[in-house]
């Protein structure tokens, strides 16, 4: 957690010392605040543990060349999930036959975002968003290993303007990730895990633009 808060910070950091460097300049610059809920997914988990809600919050600030153009930057913070992996009862048994449940901690997330309004007088809009999100993954059993990892990470949806200050979107994310590749040493009683799972999510919600 520590880890995460000061990613966090730095992120908060960088936007800051960006407003502010550009608070006596021309630029035809924007700042906002998103909300978004929704649904997430995660592969190879035992039965439903892998599906849960996703909630995220983010901060932007927009350079906006015209008026079909917006270029941005984007720092997130979303929530992470409890869940267990989808083991073959041979594998579990050679550590005990109890399930092995993972814990994904809050990510945070550094995004480079794109979006171009084709008809300005419609208010519809298209996007896309990728960057790099940090990631922790913790074991409840002392004799499996946690990870920390650097992922890469794909955001794409629509949006509409509801006015000059809001606007609702709704987009797919994927971070990516793999197989956690579980492999237990019967001779040490130990296991290990090689990667953090992908997490692929739908998500809708509203932004705050200044």
């Amino acid at each position: 957690m520590k880890k995460i808060s000061v990613l966090l910070y730095l992120c908060c950091v960088g936007f800051l010392s960006s407003a502010q460097a550009c608070s006596n300049c021309d630029l035809p610059l924007h700042f906002g605040i998103s909300a978004d809920i929704g649904f997430t997914q995660y592969p190879n988990m035992y039965h439903q543990d892998g599906q849960s809600v996703l909630g995220r919050l983010s901060l932007q600030t927009n350079y906006v060349p015209s008026d079909f153009i917006v270029l941005g930057i984007e720092a997130g913070l979303q929530n992470g999930n409890t869940m267990r992996l989808n083991l073959p009862k041979s594998t579990l048994d050679l550590l005990g036959g109890e399930p092995v449940s993972l814990i994904v901690k809050p990510l945070v997330d550094l995004l480079v975002t794109a979006q171009i309004t084709p008809f300005e007088d419609v208010g519809f809009c298209g996007f896309i968003k990728g960057g790099v999100a940090f990631r922790q993954l913790q074991v409840d059993r002392n004799e499996v290993n946690d990870l920390s990892k650097i992922s890469p990470e794909l955001q794409a949806g629509l949006g509409y303007k509801i006015n000059d200050n809001l606007a609702l979107h709704i987009e797919y994310q994927q971070v990516f990730g793999g197989d956690p590749n579980y492999q237990v040493d019967p001779l040490t009683e130990t296991a290990s895990l090689s990667n953090i799972p992908t997490q692929k999510a739908v998500m809708l919600g509203l932004s705050l633009i200044i």
